[in-house]
């Protein structure tokens, strides 16, 4: 379990998204929701910002139309100590979710109700439990415990078993618009105007990676990482080298080097299909070795083999063999 203090966010804080918050928003009003969500999406976008908005209104003791933020419910999930509010989070040498966690949630759910109508089970990095830990939950989704709700947060469907995935109402979260993006950091975050605009479009619609592109030194370090990834795409053995280096066995870092490769074939697709779209990086192009000459087809074909790498990091791969095996096929040395 986690103990660091929870925040208690209205569904007004929250940056996109409207679609998802709507139906959860309408479910909490209406004093139905369903037993257990599924939010979708990747790293920085916002799911457990949702699942505790989520939290804070089925808690709050007011209102209903979303936490208040003044009242003691709100006040206990504020500061961490609300004993219907439980978190389960990744840990360990392994970075995972174990079944005593969930042994431990279902101990305590097993017990009577002290204060209000709904106790609210969040689960992040749902897609990190093991298949152990997994059917142990299955057991709390089938028959879950009167007024109790679970909300699971993971990167893919994938990376939960069919059981668990169709006992739950799943909510894929999608990219936020520039526009909406770039407002929110400065009227949240005080960025200046010109910063925020280069954030929100560097950052793929995600939240999260915005805020960090706000941070210069974050920034900076992206552009020679755009450099090093353009020298190896153009087939520069010493760079190609330096990228399987730089991730070897670090799935966080890797998982960031697909990404940047994904923005940079999406660049490739718009600059040959000629549709004016916007680019992320538009100071650079990634049509450089085989990339050259690509129909637009061709190049969101790589972005999708792509994604079905991303989710191989979820299965205790090598991170440095996945990457060496992308680029060497990318340039050309495998096929």
């Amino acid at each position: 379990m986690d103990d660091r203090p929870l925040t208690a966010p209205h569904w007004s804080e929250i940056v996109g998204h409207s679609r998802v918050v709507s139906a959860l928003s309408r479910a909490v009003v209406a004093d139905r929701p369903h037993h257990a969500y599924l939010l979708l999406g990747p790293v920085g976008l916002g799911k457990m910002t949702v699942a505790r908005a989520l939290a804070a209104a089925l808690l709050c003791e007011t209102q209903r139309d979303g936490a208040c933020g003044a009242c003691p419910g709100c006040s206990k999930v504020r500061q961490g100590m609300h004993t219907a509010l439980h978190e389960i989070v990744p840990g360990g040498k392994s970075n995972t979710i174990q079944v005593d966690q969930i042994q431990e949630i279902q101990r305590k759910l097993s017990y009577r109700r002290l204060q209000g109508a709904w106790r609210v089970v969040l689960v992040d990095d749902a897609g990190t439990m093991n298949e152990t830990a997994q059917n142990k939950l299955l057991k709390t989704l089938e028959e879950p415990p009167e007024g109790t709700v679970l909300v699971l947060c993971a990167l893919h469907p994938a990376q939960l078993l069919q059981t668990v995935r169709s006992r739950c109402q799943k909510l894929s979260l999608g990219p936020v618009d520039d526009d909406a993006l770039a407002a929110w950091l400065v009227n949240t975050h005080g960025a200046h105007a010109g910063a925020a605009r280069a954030a929100a479009a560097g950052s793929q619609g995600i939240p999260g990676r915005a805020l960090e592109l706000l941070d210069m030194e974050t920034a900076e370090l992206r552009q020679v990482r755009l450099r090093h990834m353009i020298a190896a795409l153009h087939g520069d053995e010493q760079a190609i080298a330096e990228q399987i280096r730089a991730v070897d066995r670090d799935l966080s870092g890797c998982a960031d080097a697909f990404v940047l490769l994904q923005e940079l074939l999406r660049d490739a697709m718009v600059l040959a299909s000629e549709s004016g779209a916007r680019r992320i990086h538009a100071d650079v192009d990634a049509r450089v070795g085989q990339l050259q000459g690509l129909a637009p087809a061709h190049y969101a074909a790589w972005i999708d083999r792509i994604e079905v790498v991303q989710e191989m990091l979820s299965r205790n791969v090598h991170p440095g063999a996945l990457m060496e095996d992308v680029l060497l096929r990318m340039t050309g040395r495998l096929t």
